[in-house]
């Protein structure tokens, strides 16, 4: 699923996105809409919806493909974040005198 793909399936609805915003290691996208939902879209295709009230979005957004399921997630970063220059969490080199 792309970004792309969501905001058709929003410009069907009432819903918009309030605020859009890259995450941190630049793998994905935050959609913050303005009924308080939020859309994780991650570049590897996954996307999550949080807050309350998801089951119409979900319902229309799962026509296109189905939801991501954090609790089967392996803790693996994903590849964009290995290879796009960014330092990963416990990769920092301290400087010895």
């Amino acid at each position: 699923m792309t970004v792309e793909q969501i905001e058709a399936v929003l410009a069907k609805t009432d819903v918009k996105i309030a605020l859009r915003h890259r995450f941190a290691f630049n793998t994905g996208t935050l959609l913050r809409l303005d009924n308080f939902l939020i859309i994780n879209v991650f570049d590897d295709g996954r996307y999550y919806v949080q807050g309350t009230k998801t089951a119409e979005l979900l319902a229309e957004l799962a026509k296109i493909g189905p939801p991501w399921d954090p609790e089967t997630w392996s803790g693996e970063m994903p590849r964009q974040a290995l290879t796009d220059g960014f330092s990963l969490p416990g990769s920092i080199k301290w400087f010895e005198s």
